[in-house]
């Protein structure tokens, strides 16, 4: 019986150190326009919270040793920087902490070298909007021609066909849905980086 409740104690001990790691803290960072635009698309664009992109760029001291070693030493100091306050987690902001103080780097120009891992996704949203925009003029040729063959089922059956209402409804379930694909190419260009 007491092996049990010692594993239990530990189990909970366990728990309660990751929840405490996952608690929401904000954090005050001074970065580029160019760097809060890049997290504010790249979270709109994967349809998560920045909160959690942010988490997940920092994810472990590995990972921040490896975005340190990989990034070139291209200084934006001369640049405009401006406050934005981030909500990340409590382990992700004392990883920050720990490893810019081992390498002798602000927890700014951590924060930037994270956020800019995001470029190669955000340059490659940009090349698949560009051939949705392509597409969506191919889907509007489409609907046009659906359109022009439902005008030659009501000239050669008439408009009480069952053909011709059947055609008629597949026309007009197409012009909804299409009109769904160019709501959402619409609703990415405001993203757009």
């Amino acid at each position: 019986m007491e092996t049990d409740d010692t594993n239990y104690e530990e189990s909970v001990v366990v728990s309660a150190t990751q929840l405490r790691g996952k608690q929401s803290v904000r954090a005050t960072f001074r970065l580029t326009d160019q760097m809060i635009e890049l997290l504010k698309v790249a979270a709109n664009h994967l349809e998560v919270q920045q909160k959690s992109l942010i988490d997940e760029l920092v994810q472990s001291r590995e990972n921040l040793d490896r975005v340190i070693h990989q990034s070139r030493t291209t200084s934006h100091q001369d640049q405009e920087r401006r406050q934005k306050t981030l909500v990340l987690s409590r382990k992700s902001l004392a990883l920050l902490e720990d490893v810019s103080v081992k390498y002798d780097l602000s927890r700014d120009q951590l924060v930037e070298l994270c956020i800019s891992r995001l470029i190669p996704f955000v340059d490659a949203e940009q090349q698949k909007h560009e051939q949705r925009r392509q597409l969506i003029t191919e889907v509007d040729q489409l609907l046009d021609n659906s359109k022009t063959l439902l005008q030659d089922a009501d000239t050669a059956l008439g408009v009480d066909d069952r053909f011709r209402i059947k055609l008629e409804n597949i026309v007009g379930h197409m012009e909804r849905n299409i009109e769904e694909l160019r709501q959402y190419v619409k609703d990415i260009e405001t993203l757009k980086f």
